[in-house]
């Protein structure tokens, strides 16, 4: 939800998008902005009741870590015997997504849409720039493990950043020449891993580090929000915190960014 910071703060120095393109939550981001003109009041107070509890262990306490175990295990046996803990909650969850969109096409935005989510057959990148918004953003941000995918034809569509966090590509093939990028990601943990299965998600992010510098690498400025805590893949409770961050970033990158543009020319967020 940084993402959200990140273009408050450039509109609001009347740096305008001319593109945009969306990855996983930054999907979500992005097409609420292009689709709906009250964009970031409807994404802060975005209603997030329904999304799944995952288990916290750094919470002390024996009953707070009992707690926490009994929803380990019961997000285990969701992941063995469906598609995970979200998949009760993802006709709510469509729902959220059609409000944020309006029940709009990709192609209806006041500017130019691409989202990206993961062929889970064939491991590919696939862009949408056309179709409903709640299918394509829905696909963008299907967690494996969470949510269940959406079936496309031929394709298995999860999460766009498994195959790629950083298309800065696409911004590119749009003709967007400057293209600003956003790197919600936490390389550095407040609080190391306290048990297997903290561990297990820290290694698969460990491992991701190195692919997302080269992809973001390519684009010509990258905004990364320092956050004052480790916040979980799910913790949207902390959502306000998260779009703070992503505008203190912004602003902070001020100067750079009016080296890169003049008043005249519009700026793109690469990767939402």
């Amino acid at each position: 939800m940084s993402h959200a910071g990140v273009l408050k703060a450039l509109v609001a120095r009347g740096y305008i998008p001319s593109a945009i393109v969306g990855v996983s939550m930054g999907a979500v981001v992005a097409a609420t902005y292009a689709l709906n003109d009250n964009w970031y009041d409807e994404l802060v107070q975005m209603d997030t009741s329904g999304f799944p509890a995952t288990p916290d262990f750094r919470l002390p306490g024996l009953i707070a870590r009992l707690r926490g175990l009994r929803i380990a295990l019961l997000a285990a046996r969701d992941m063995y015997f469906g598609w995970g803990v979200g998949a009760r909650t993802e006709t709510w969850g469509r729902n959220v997504l059609t409000d944020l969109t309006k029940g709009k096409n990709l192609q209806d935005g006041r500017i130019p849409i691409f989202v990206c989510a993961t062929d889970m057959l064939s491991g590919r990148r696939v862009v949408f720039e056309e179709g409903l918004a709640t299918d394509c953003v829905y696909s963008s941000a299907a967690l494996a493990g969470i949510l269940p995918p959406l079936v496309h034809g031929d394709h298995i569509l999860m999460d766009g950043a498994y195959a790629d966090i950083a298309p800065v590509d696409v911004a590119r093939a749009a003709g967007v020449e400057t293209v600003i990028a956003v790197d919600p990601s936490q390389r550095e943990s407040s609080t190391g891993p306290k048990n297997g299965v903290q561990a297990m998600m820290r290694s698969i992010e460990v491992c991701q580090f190195e692919h997302a510098s080269l992809r973001f690498s390519q684009a010509d400025l990258v905004i990364r929000p320092a956050f004052s805590q480790t916040i979980g893949t799910l913790e949207f409770r902390l959502k306000r915190h998260c779009i703070a961050a992503g505008a203190v970033a912004t602003r902070r990158a001020y100067d750079e960014i009016k080296k890169l543009l003049d008043t005249e020319v519009k700026v793109q967020p690469a990767e939402m």
